[in-house]
């Protein structure tokens, strides 16, 4: 076995279906993947995968695979340990792996001294040293990984994992809240048989055994910032550390999007504070306010920047047909976020960002230095949380009786697991709050870009790691409100990149002003029970919903009953992103993507 460079996609068995496993493969060549790995140890087979498009680069030395006397181990997706990316990190790993530690009164779920918090970057590990083979993702859990009820098949792909299962049959759940949010928000999956790995859990090979590695309570900052300068230098500290660490792995090999708002920005602060000088890209058109400032930024700073109008290059294509809709789902891996009618601008932009073996940089999940859920400073109940932002679609698309029910119910069920709490109507503490958006709304909803992500190149989102959700979370939230803390961190990043305008009408070296904090006031404000009504009024103010003629369209392309046509009325879902989401669950059901 040599090593790797780049790893797009991961299978594990353990012994397992033969015939399952021929359709895993042929699965995850199907969506355009090669072999590109092959590890066997006792019944464990590990498969790692490239795909097609992530060509090697001459030059590059980093490595997702390493082989020593002491073990094995790789990975999918970028992978910082203790300072040492790629083979080194993962060198560390089987290192610390290999070191003894006396095991504590609950016992220990990872082996050896490795070092939770020393782990950074979106990724997969599959780690095998002495009698012990273990395989565990990043700790928000941003590269899902998915297994099947026998416990014998594991992979990246939910695809494969579905494959694996050899039927065709869907949860109706999981699939109503992928329709109606982007993603399913529990382990379950739109698959029956195939679940998500929980998070902080690594799968103990072996035994086919589940483990908890990260305890809710490991999320929890032991000492917070006593003053809001006090903060900043300890953010502002954490994130030079993780982007020196970037710029060191890809000097000169960073892509980083840019907009008029926050986390861009402080992406962008980032790396030109450790001396980087990253690609920007921008999306919209020309009277798109992010890229009228994109383009100022750029081109004050010097940094090349790529604007792509995605609209406009959608509209040179054909709107996808059957073949083009299952093509689309194959890359996406069955279920984006926005569903699978792309006419190919959205594949493509995503290729082009990592190519040439260059990483791009997202600031997904920089929201944990501002109020997300726009809440009061106060405690509440799970339910009332899926009430505040989960209840955005118009209840009456909603077919089975009590449906509204149990899906807040499994929703709220959901949010109190994701960060320790008791249950959809036990009490919440602020800091459990603040950890809903990375742990919950985070690790579902961002976790399936970030895993599509990673199948085309390198891909990570630096804003939310282990120590900067602790440290996020315990903040007070009058330093959170409008951005005020985040504003400060940019310019204590790189001031010269704060001074330039932002899409919230003020700059972030002035931080926010009167009117932006009232505007967030007013939100902040309203009441809980209240928001399903004003989201209901602003549905009917805006027109927003399917078109007739995208309903006619595809309902002819697949005639008869849909799936979901007994659980949910099509035609009252809040936008055309969640018909496709819903066109995505009926090409599965019908067998269509495999």
């Amino acid at each position: 076995m040599t090593e790797v460079s780049l790893l797009n996609a991961l299978s594990v068995s353990i012994g397992g279906d033969t015939e399952g496993l021929l359709r895993a493969a042929a699965s995850l060549r199907g969506q355009g993947f090669v072999e590109a790995l092959r590890f066997d140890w006792n019944d464990v087979a590990l498969r790692g995968w490239r795909a097609l498009d992530a060509r090697e680069v001459e030059g590059h030395e980093e490595s997702c695979s390493v082989r020593t006397a002491d073990g094995f181990a790789c990975c999918v997706g970028p992978l910082w340990y203790r300072g040492a990316f790629g083979r080194e990190a993962l060198q560390r790993l089987i290192d610390d792996a290999n070191a003894r530690r006396p095991r504590g009164p609950g016992g220990v779920a990872l082996p050896g001294r490795i070092d939770a918090t020393c782990l950074r970057g979106s990724h997969a590990i599959f780690l095998q040293r002495g009698d012990s083979a273990w395989l565990w993702n990043d700790a928000p859990g941003f590269v899902h990984v998915f297994g099947t009820d026998d416990g014998r098949f594991h992979s990246t792909s939910w695809l494969a994992a579905r494959a694996y299962m050899g039927n065709s049959e869907i949860d109706e759940d999981a699939a109503i809240e992928y329709v109606l949010l982007g993603a399913s928000h529990s382990e379950r999956t739109v698959a029956a048989g195939v679940q998500q790995l929980p998070l902080g859990h690594a799968v103990n090979l072996p035994s086919r055994r589940l483990h908890r590695w990260l305890p809710a309570e490991a999320w929890a900052c032991e000492v917070p910032p006593r003053s809001e300068d006090e903060a900043k230098e300890a953010i502002a500290a954490h994130l030079r550390t993780v982007f020196d660490e970037i710029a060191t792995a890809f000097r000169g090999r960073t892509r980083a999007a840019l907009s008029g708002g926050f986390d861009s920005r402080m992406i962008v602060a980032g790396l030109l504070d450790r001396g980087e000088r990253p690609e920007l890209f921008v999306y919209g058109d020309a009277s798109s306010s992010d890229v009228a400032i994109a383009l100022e930024v750029a081109r004050a700073e010097g940094l090349p920047l790529s604007a792509v109008d995605k609209d406009a290059l959608n509209a040179r294509l054909r709107p996808p047909d059957l073949d083009a809709l299952v093509a689309s789902a194959r890359f996406f891996d069955g279920l984006p976020n926005d569903g699978v009618l792309d006419p190919g601008a959205d594949r493509q932009t995503r290729i082009a960002q990592s190519a040439d073996g260059h990483i791009a940089l997202n600031g997904g999940g920089g929201e944990i230095f501002r109020n997300f859920f726009h809440l009061l400073d106060r405690p509440f109940a799970p339910r009332n949380v899926v009430r505040a932002f989960y209840r955005t679609f118009d209840a009456r698309c909603l077919r089975r009786p009590r449906a509204l029910e149990r899906y807040q119910r499994r929703l709220a069920d959901s949010i109190a697991r994701s960060v320790g709490g008791t249950g959809a109507d036990g009490r919440l503490q602020r800091q459990q709050i603040e950890r809903v958006y990375p742990l919950f709304r985070c690790h579902y909803w961002m976790g399936v870009n970030n895993g599509v992500a990673v199948r085309s190149g390198w891909f990570a989102t630096p804003l939310v790691d282990l120590e900067l959700v602790r440290l996020a979370s315990t903040l007070p939230l009058s330093w959170k409100n409008a951005g005020a803390l985040q504003s400060r961190l940019i310019e204590a990043l790189h001031p010269g990149i704060a001074r330039h305008r932002s899409s919230y009408g003020f700059r972030f070296s002035e931080g926010p002003d009167a009117r932006a904090r009232r505007s967030e006031w007013a939100t902040r404000i309203r009441p809980v029970l209240a928001r399903p009504l004003i989201n209901a009024t602003r549905r009917r103010l805006q027109g927003v919903g399917v078109s007739a003629n995208l309903l006619s369209r595809y309902r002819a392309l697949l005639p008869g009953e849909w799936r979901l046509d007994p659980a949910l009325d099509l035609q009252r879902l809040p936008d055309e992103a969640a018909f496709s989401r819903a066109l995505s669950v009926e090409l599965l059901a019908r067998g269509l993507v495999e």
